[in-house]
């Protein structure tokens, strides 16, 4: 008891010393420690910035955000819904890719490291994709554009639009999740 009373009166003794602190070292050191901060805040952001792609509209209203655009660019040229039932379609995605590395196939859809490939509506129903966890390949060529037609989301409600589409992308060693927003569906369109 005694030795805890001992320390307790050291440690008030200490506490109670007087000490000058120095203004200037002060700010120094708080000036130095907002460096830090804006620092990891910028990383963050250039970090955030290449994880999913900078917010490019395209002409169609469709907005493409693509963490792979270096490597690929993608294109919405429309998405085609083909009735199941009065109130349900499938919808195919049609796309141009042009590849600007020197692959042979790319992979899109599916589900695999950090990504999932699925489609919102407004409100807020998920539709998955028709295939396996695994991504379909599509065969490609180094600075030529390539329709791709990509497997169809599944029992999706006939709405004017998908909200938000994420397509799991991987192109040589470029790989992320492209997110596509307001992606508008021509249901049944007449075929030519």
């Amino acid at each position: 008891m005694k030795s805890l009373l001992s320390i307790c009166i050291a440690v008030f003794s200490v506490a109670m010393m007087p000490q000058a602190v120095s203004a200037q070292g002060f700010l120094g050191k708080l000036s130095k420690g907002l460096e830090k901060v804006n620092k990891g805040l910028d990383n963050a952001s250039t970090k955030a910035q290449v994880t999913t792609g900078q917010a490019e509209q395209q002409a169609n209203g469709v907005v493409v955000m693509n963490p792979v655009s270096k490597a690929m660019s993608i294109e919405v040229l429309k998405a085609i819904g083909r009735s199941t039932s009065e109130n349900f379609g499938n919808v195919e995605l049609v796309l141009r890719v042009n590849v600007k590395e020197p692959v042979n196939s790319i992979a899109l859809g599916g589900s695999w490291g950090q990504g999932k490939t699925q489609a919102f509506d407004a409100d807020g129903n998920v539709y998955k994709m028709n295939m396996p966890s695994v991504s379909d390949r599509y065969d490609v060529t180094e600075g030529i554009p390539v329709k791709i037609t990509c497997n169809p989301f599944l029992k999706v409600r006939k709405t004017s639009s998908l909200a938000i589409v994420k397509i799991v992308a991987k192109c040589g060693e470029a790989s992320g999740e492209v997110t596509l927003k307001n992606v508008p569906i021509e249901w049944d369109p007449v075929e030519e």
